[in-house]
């Protein structure tokens, strides 16, 4: 009992003799209390995160123009889709351009909606007529089903 009444008094020497001065530092933060529970999900990064908070659908789009017909008169646009997700995803795609009719020119806009299955490659349309030089766009747009 009396060596431990001899360590405490030195220990509450030492500090006396330490109090003027500011505490150094902490070299090491403390360690944080940890929840317990299960953690929620990390927010979704916008940038690959779809309106509902899933992932968006991976996929590559592409357009053809190919000539056809008996005397190659034919012109077709086509456009391609990709799939590079492990989930089945449903598209939507958009065509607005010309095509030719007894030498008139006419606007068209079409809408097609198909279900792409993980790696597969899906034609989502011909559209015959149209006119390559006036040219055509479109936009697809991809979600998880």
């Amino acid at each position: 009992m009396l060596i431990r009444t001899i360590a405490c008094s030195m220990l509450l020497a030492a500090l006396a003799a330490y109090a003027d001065e500011p505490p150094a530092p902490a070299a090491v933060a403390a360690p944080r209390a940890r929840a317990t529970g299960p953690r929620p999900p990390p927010p979704p990064d916008p940038a690959t995160a779809a309106d509902d908070g899933r992932p968006k659908a991976q996929f590559a789009t592409e357009a053809r123009w190919a000539i056809a017909g008996y005397n190659n008169e034919e012109i077709i646009y086509t456009i391609l889709i990709t799939s590079h997700d492990a989930r089945i995803i449903r598209c939507s795609t958009e065509l607005k351009g010309f095509y030719i009719e007894h030498g008139e020119k006419h606007t068209v806009a079409d809408r097609q909606i198909t279900t792409v299955f993980p790696d597969q490659v899906i034609q989502v349309g011909n559209w015959m007529g149209m006119d390559k030089n006036s040219g055509a766009t479109y936009s697809t747009v991809c979600r998880a089903i």
